[in-house]
């Protein structure tokens, strides 16, 4: 999963530019205030975002 993160200082949308395959909490810098993000990934999050297991198959059928 990637994230996307909006500052609450600034509004700055970024990217995080690491993967998230667990769930965990961690810390960004904003881009554009350099104020501090603090990022929380739960698994709901996680299985929010990833497709059911027939579309990932649909989309590569060597899966």
């Amino acid at each position: 999963m990637r994230a996307v993160v909006t500052c609450e200082s600034c509004g700055h949308r970024q990217a995080v530019a690491r993967p998230i395959a667990a769930p965990e909490s961690f810390f960004v810098i904003c881009h554009e205030c350099e104020g501090v993000l603090r990022v929380e990934v739960t698994e709901q999050d996680l299985r929010t975002a990833s497709p059911p297991a027939t579309a990932r198959r649909e989309r590569n059928p060597a899966a």
